[in-house]
């Protein structure tokens, strides 16, 4: 009896019911779920809403229409060749090739070809952009898009007669020649010398030639291309620039213009300073209509 006993008391708790909770596991730490949603966890990877990758988009943004198409053609472009899918000479100015083969595009990528990815591309870059949205701002994107191609055709004629591939080169020395004399009163710090802004582009080819120890050919034509431009087309030329005649019918366009909007009931949008180019831009338009007897 006394061993049934002790049989009894050992099969017993083996043969209770097993309970219906099952015994907790310890959870570690990578796998607890996380505080935040997708959404935010993609974020964090960028870097948070201010990370770098959102700080380019931005920048990118920030840059005019007309501008930042030329940016995306230039690094479009390096990255193909840099890639050995584009070889050069599909990019270069040809003049059988433009007119026997029609590849009309080759004047285009002739001005937004700078090599493939390296120093001088960031350099290229820095100038082209800096000035381009300045000078866009400054005109409007129209205007600055009838200069550019106007510039982009000569310095291809140029380039054509001297066998010249590019004229990239050319095309930022001409916008900065262009976006400079915008503001010539204007002084930058440069290695540590203060330069008038209108002598900025020639500082530029000097040092150009000082770091390479080669004549920067393309970019004196470039100069000389937006100096000819500059002088032809009082569109580019600031308010201060254009003569006291032109001046006077601008002002007395503007104020039209303010009595038939006040007679109208509305108000006038955008800056005064785009007022007064419009009006100088049609009062030059009508003087050119004119002709010497006008």
């Amino acid at each position: 009896a006394m061993r049934s006993a002790v049989l009894l008391a050992l099969v017993a708790p083996a043969c209770a019911s097993p309970s219906l909770t099952p015994p907790r596991r310890p959870t570690s730490p990578a796998l607890r779920p996380l505080p935040r949603s997708s959404a935010d966890s993609v974020r964090r990877l960028r870097g948070g809403d201010d990370g770098p990758v959102a700080g380019l988009q931005r920048a990118y943004l920030g840059v005019p229409v007309a501008t930042r198409s030329w940016l995306s053609a230039v690094l479009g472009l390096a990255a193909l060749s840099q890639a050995g899918l584009v070889s050069e000479e599909v990019l270069a100015v040809d003049a059988a090739a433009f007119s026997g083969r029609l590849q009309l595009w080759r004047p285009l990528t002739a001005a937004a070809f700078v090599g493939g990815v390296g120093p001088q591309l960031l350099q290229k870059l820095y100038y082209g952009i800096s000035f381009g949205r300045e000078l866009e701002r400054e005109l409007g994107t129209p205007e600055f898009l009838r200069a550019s191609l106007s510039v982009v055709a000569s310095l291809t004629l140029v380039c054509h007669v001297l066998g010249w591939p590019h004229s990239a080169d050319g095309l930022i020395m001409a916008v900065t020649l262009l976006a400079c004399l915008q503001n010539p009163a204007r002084s930058v710090s440069m290695y540590g010398m203060a330069i008038p802004y209108q002598y900025l582009p020639l500082a530029q080819l000097a040092m150009s030639y000082l770091f390479t120890q080669q004549v920067p050919w393309v970019d004196i034509a470039g100069l000389f291309v937006g100096y000819v431009h500059y002088l032809l087309n009082d569109n580019l030329k600031p308010d201060e620039a254009v003569p006291t005649l032109l001046k006077e019918k601008g002002r007395a366009s503007d104020a039209k213009a303010a009595r038939a909007a006040g007679a109208k009931g509305g108000g006038g949008g955008g800056k005064p300073g785009d007022r007064r180019r419009k009006a100088r831009i049609v009062t030059v338009g009508a003087g050119a209509s004119c002709g010497a007897g006008g």
